[in-house]
């Protein structure tokens, strides 16, 4: 677990003192916000290195675990990867991190220790637990998107922010010359710091897969888009679920999300900063025909590619396909969780309504750029 020491410096750099006329100028709550990032990022990443030296001292056996053919569902920002993620996960025979296992507990020492407090917490009435419930509550608040709950699973290209070595990066600190490189990963990465990463990224799925009694892994995470590559590399036996959405959806609802990270954690002074709409079509257009062109050259039962308007219209007909594909059974138990996610996805409203007009957006300009990724696609961008 080797910090980004580099990238790391340069974000503090950046964000103290080049920020002005940018989404992240240094107002008086940006610098409060800051500051606590910067006082408590050391401690939260330190005490993770010292916990993997336990879990190292106490799991010896945790080196030769293995992740076999984990699943990883990668796409754009907004084209139904959590709800896919969130879906599969409830079959019992996979497992995927839950965010109070990204943020707070990665190790297997720290999950047994959270776990021992929570069981002295309900000896005491639950203090823990009331806490944890207001906590969720102003999350949800704030959750503008999905669902989120530290009992929710995950997107767990998170965990990269425990090394300081991600795109997600990007919500927090809206300069885009400290992430450039990072929508490009699997060509602009230094190699060695390829390396690192996946490196530590395997290290974390040792620890999760050990503590689920070994089942086979299942990963959520828009940001492992342009990464395909370097993530097959390092698991050659990994499958891979690519949604696609219509730029027309993906593109604005982005813009919105990445707005409101700024927004919380600063004062970008723009209901929608020109770096958001800017970097958000840029992105898209590599993520959209990256994953594909790469993931398109492996076996059929190592790669699907998924349509979100199918997936909305008959989760448990997507799902079927997948599973198929991927030679994994159905069960009678799953196949009926599927039959009650089809109902819900059939009675379900989106609440998030998008003017592209007042984003500064055109329709048709995304059509005309986007035009080449449609094709390749087979992606009618009028669809939803």
């Amino acid at each position: 677990m080797k910090l980004n020491l580099k990238l790391y410096l340069k974000t503090f750099w950046v964000s103290f003192f080049k920020s002005e006329g940018t989404p992240g100028k240094l107002t008086p709550k940006r610098f409060f916000i800051l500051s606590l990032i910067f006082l408590l990022y050391p401690i939260w990443h330190f005490s993770i290195r010292m916990a993997y030296g336990l879990d190292k001292l106490f799991y010896p056996q945790l080196i030769n675990q293995d992740v076999k053919q984990p699943i990883f569902i990668v796409g754009n920002f907004r084209s139904g990867t959590t709800l896919l993620h969130r879906i599969m996960a409830k079959d019992p025979r996979f497992t995927g991190m839950k965010t109070w296992e990204i943020y707070v507990a990665p190790s297997i020492i720290q999950r047994k220790l959270v776990r021992w407090l929570m069981g002295i917490n309900r000896l005491i009435g639950n203090p823990i637990e009331k806490l944890i419930r207001r906590f969720e509550k102003a999350l949800h608040q704030y959750s503008y998107m999905h669902r989120a709950g530290l009992n929710e699973i995950e997107e767990d290209g998170q965990v990269f922010l425990h090394i300081w070595s991600t795109y997600n990066l990007f919500a927090f600190f809206p300069f885009p010359e400290l992430v450039r490189n990072y929508i490009y990963y699997d060509e602009d990465v230094p190699e060695d710091q390829k390396h690192l990463d996946m490196d530590y990224y395997q290290e974390v799925l040792k620890r999760h897969v050990y503590a689920n009694n070994g089942k086979q892994y299942i990963s959520k995470s828009p940001t492992f888009s342009p990464k395909v590559k370097t993530i097959h590399e390092k698991f050659p036996d990994a499958k891979f679920i690519n949604l696609v959405r219509s730029p027309l959806r993906v593109i604005p609802s982005s813009v919105s999300m990445f707005s409101n990270h700024w927004q919380t954690y600063g004062e970008p002074g723009e209901a929608y900063p020109g770096p958001a709409k800017e970097i958000m079509q840029e992105q898209a257009k590599y993520w959209y025909l990256h994953p594909h062109q790469y993931l398109k050259n492996l076996p059929n039962d190592q790669y699907v590619m998924l349509r979100y308007k199918d997936l909305v219209a008959d989760p448990k007909s997507a799902i079927e396909n997948i599973y198929q594909r991927f030679g994994i059974e159905m069960t009678p138990e799953f196949e009926q969780i599927l039959i009650d996610e089809t109902e819900k996805a059939r009675q379900f409203k989106s609440k998030h309504n998008y003017s592209l007009d007042q984003m500064g957006l055109s329709s048709t300009t995304l059509k005309e750029d986007f035009n080449d990724a449609m094709k390749e696609l087979d992606l009618d961008p009028e669809s939803a």
